[in-house]
């Protein structure tokens, strides 16, 4: 299934980056790092050698560092060394949902780790004989008998236990920043959303105060330094400090599946794909604060025409109604046909009824089913995006095709009582 990013071996091959400077302050005693490297076959060399710069990055900032390197980071090694972790580092596969594979979201095999499956295969990724993912049930301890063989032989039993307010960090892990693999096509902003938030979820269930996960060159150590030499900074400072960030490319979404948390996610113009995101509480900080409570997130509470509409007239204003006052671009809402050809339109915002509004720049086509689209650029006084949001409608048969007899705009006939002829 899924295979090491290309880019990255390239990358290390050519980039040669110290790490950000950072301010330094005191570091929370005592901090345990936990570095794990997965089975990424050839790959896996590239992967030890960036894991033992994070590695170095932890040491000089005064924590304890452990390494579960393939060919021995089994599930029972690796269980047993982030048992107590502060910080818990992955490298390797990933394999999270949505993804092109399958239609179902398997939990006890994504949103996980990819590890040996014993200490005698070498860095073999081979997903049906040397290497196992234990996936999200298996982190959470809740797999069952109905699960995959590979994950109950080679991933119980569970739960892991890191400590309390514990941070997860994937790095180089396809799907876990939001984006998809290099060879697919690029991910849209639901698909990223939906792989932070899946990935995200079990770490935060287990207390993690926050989760990161970036493609970023040297991403993971500096992160880790952040987080180390500034444990009262917030993770929302963490975030904008780490490597790469770009404040423009940010978008900030509530976490879908968990209360008081949001899922940040970047996609920058010089990188088409979501390359670094955080999830958790950005008030919070390393040292304990929880933060404060996060503003509500914008919603959609109408929209026109109504989703799974027919017969729409080819004039038709697209609308969608929000909850809150919020700030709306063209860009934030886009009408598609069914080739995915965007639909020269204007957009406008009437902030009396928080309503947007798209006018098409010429007549719909007849018999066309289109998808109104809005996106993270529709965002509330608070700095929160609204979760993408699509629905489709057709528009009205052509009133001149044979056996027709449409009206477009509507009108309205009277007739007397008696027998009448039709006419066209």
């Amino acid at each position: 299934m899924h295979r090491i990013r290309a880019a990255f071996a390239a990358i290390l091959a050519l980039i040669t980056l110290g790490l950000a400077a950072v301010p330094v302050g005191a570091v929370v005693a005592p901090q345990k790092v936990v570095i794990i490297v997965g089975p990424v076959g050839a790959g896996t060399d590239s992967y030890r050698a960036e894991a033992d710069v994070t590695a170095a990055a932890a040491a000089a900032a005064g924590a304890t560092v452990v390494k579960v390197y393939s060919p021995i980071a089994t599930w029972a090694n690796v269980k047993a060394a982030v048992s107590g972790a502060n910080i818990v580092v992955y490298f390797g596969h990933g394999n999270g949902y949505p993804n092109p594979y399958t239609t179902v979201e398997y939990t006890d095999r994504v949103n996980g780790w990819g590890l040996n499956r014993t200490t005698s295969g070498g860095d073999g990724d081979d997903w049906s004989s040397t290497m196992a993912y234990c996936g999200e049930k298996a982190l959470l301890g809740t797999l069952t008998s109905t699960d995959g063989a590979p994950e109950l032989t080679y991933c119980t039993p569970g739960p892991i236990t890191p400590a309390p307010g514990w941070v997860m960090i994937y790095a180089q892990a396809c799907y876990a920043p939001g984006a998809s693999q290099s060879w697919e096509p690029r991910a849209t902003e639901a698909v990223a959303l939906a792989h932070a938030k899946n990935y995200s979820y079990p770490a935060l269930r287990l207390g993690a105060s926050a989760y990161f996960a970036t493609d970023m060159y040297r991403g993971s150590a500096t992160l880790v330094d952040l987080i180390l030499h500034n444990p009262s900074m917030t993770y929302a400072d963490i975030t904008a400090a780490g490597s790469g960030y770009s404040a423009a490319a940010q978008r900030h979404f509530a976490h879908p599946d968990l209360p008081n948390a949001q899922v940040w996610l970047q996609r920058t113009g010089t990188d088409p794909d979501y390359t670094y995101a955080f999830a958790g509480n950005p008030f919070a900080t390393p040292d304990g604060n929880p933060g404060q409570a996060l503003p509500a997130p914008p919603l959609v509470t109408a929209r026109t025409p109504a989703a799974g509409s027919t017969g729409v007239a080819t004039g038709a204003t697209v609308s969608a109604t929000f909850n809150m006052p919020v700030s709306v671009t063209g860009a934030a809402l886009l009408l598609t046909d069914l080739a995915g050809s965007t639909v020269s339109a204007s957009v406008s915002f009437n902030a009396v009824a928080n309503r947007a509004d798209l006018v098409p720049a010429s007549p719909l086509r007849y018999s066309t089913t289109y998808t109104a689209s809005l996106n993270g650029l529709v965002v509330n006084d608070g700095a929160v995006s609204l979760a993408p949001v699509s629905w489709s409608f057709t528009t009205v048969a052509d009133p001149n095709a044979p056996g027709s007899e449409v009206y477009d705009p509507p009108r309205t006939l009277y007739f007397a009582a008696g027998s009448y002829t039709g006419y066209r």
